[in-house]
């Protein structure tokens, strides 16, 4: 695209610079940064507001919310809309996991109005909750369940009024596919990874054998499986850098003394963990639209092992090539991982092929590039 094009990016949290976590809204802050670079004209707003919009050649809405009101704007102003999906909207919970399975969930694709009554009925879609004073309250929410399900609905809905619709994994754009989105409306694009990443610190955070673990500490992330696989490989610690749930008591049980809690911590120093880390540990048991933890790591060479068929690393990465994945089985799990703590010349071949293929898909600029071509796209149909 050479024309300089006026876009206005609609993201909940304007304050993008001092965001801590969430891939969405790392992403937001790393696609100004990347189109400021290529010469276009970026304004970031964290709620519609159509004095604003109406200046600009095109909108772009991220993270969801506030989505029918900007679609409803873009309508009234003959604006083009570009929406990026960065999570499962096509389930009220925002998970398509139950926790009838208590090591490994059970996964459902489809949601109903039945299904999300039932879910907050039963509770069934996190078994991780503190037993307060809102956790109390929330078993009567599934007296919402309607008023869920038919925002779901208006945002789909929507979604579908929009010109294009960038789907951050296959995985998402095969659900939205079956919550009745247009296939010829949707894209794939991954969540782009800032190319500092690709630049190791002066020095590193642990000298001891470490893995690592990054984001909440909860059952749908697989913090429990984590801490239950690297307890069967006696002398590996297990570092855990995120906000800490109601699992720690679970994980000390398995782990004691080698669990290495860090607390949250700001994005730009995630990278000094990634590269002290001998790998990254990705066992989520939810679908994950993308799950940009496995992305980073990649950029920086750090191997990851994950599970397979839940979306993220497994959509992307080829298993003994890019990644190593298991089946949703702990000791399988607990194989992968010893395999590269053992394994010199496995773990220098994962590492070189995941950090070369991270750098060519996931590098920020890169990625803005694939979002000029919509873009130009999607304006050159007006």
């Amino acid at each position: 695209m050479k024309e300089r094009v006026k876009i206005c990016i609609i993201s909940p949290g304007s304050n993008y610079r001092e965001i801590r976590g969430g891939g969405g809204f790392i992403s937001v802050r790393i696609h100004i940064e990347s189109m400021s670079r290529l010469g276009h004209d970026v304004v970031i707003l964290s709620k519609p507001n159509l004095d604003v919009m109406k200046d600009a050649d095109i909108v772009w809405h991220h993270n969801i919310k506030n989505l029918v009101i900007v679609q409803h704007i873009c309508e009234k102003l003959n604006l083009p809309l570009v929406v990026t999906v960065n999570s499962f909207i096509t389930c009220p919970m925002a998970a398509h996991i139950r926790n009838e399975n208590p090591k490994y969930g059970k996964p459902c694709e489809r949601c109903s109005l039945k299904g999300v009554f039932t879910c907050l009925l039963l509770n069934k879609q996190n078994q991780n909750r503190k037993i307060t004073w809102k956790a109390k309250m929330r078993k009567f929410s599934f007296l919402l369940s309607p008023f869920y399900y038919y925002n779901m609905k208006l945002r789909l809905d929507a979604l579908n009024k929009a010109n294009r619709i960038i789907c951050i994994s296959p995985t998402l754009m095969s659900m939205l596919k079956k919550a009745g989105i247009d296939e010829d409306k949707m894209i794939v694009i991954p969540q782009p990874v800032d190319p500092s990443y690709l630049n190791p610190p002066k020095y590193k955070l642990f000298y001891d054998k470490v893995a690592l673990f990054v984001g909440a500490a909860s059952w749908i992330k697989g913090a429990h499986l984590a801490a239950e696989a690297v307890s069967k490989l006696y002398d590996v610690k297990l570092a855990f850098v995120g906000g800490i749930t109601v699992l720690k008591p679970y994980i000390e049980k398995f782990l004691g003394k080698r669990a290495i809690f860090v607390g949250s911590i700001p994005a730009e120093e995630m990278k000094k963990y990634y590269y002290s880390a001998h790998i990254v540990l990705f066992p989520s048991i939810w679908y994950e639209a993308f799950g940009r933890v496995w992305a980073e790591s990649c950029m920086c060479g750090t191997p990851v092992v994950a599970f397979k068929d839940r979306g993220g690393a497994s959509d992307y990465l080829k298993h003994e090539e890019t990644v190593l994945l298991s089946d949703y089985d702990v000791d399988e799990y607990t194989e992968q991982i010893k395999r590269l703590f053992e394994d010199e010349a496995l773990y220098r071949k994962i590492s070189r092929n995941a950090r070369e293929y991270a750098k060519k898909n996931f590098s920020a600029d890169v990625v803005a590039k694939k979002y000029e071509k919509v873009f130009e796209e999607v304006l050159n149909k007006r």
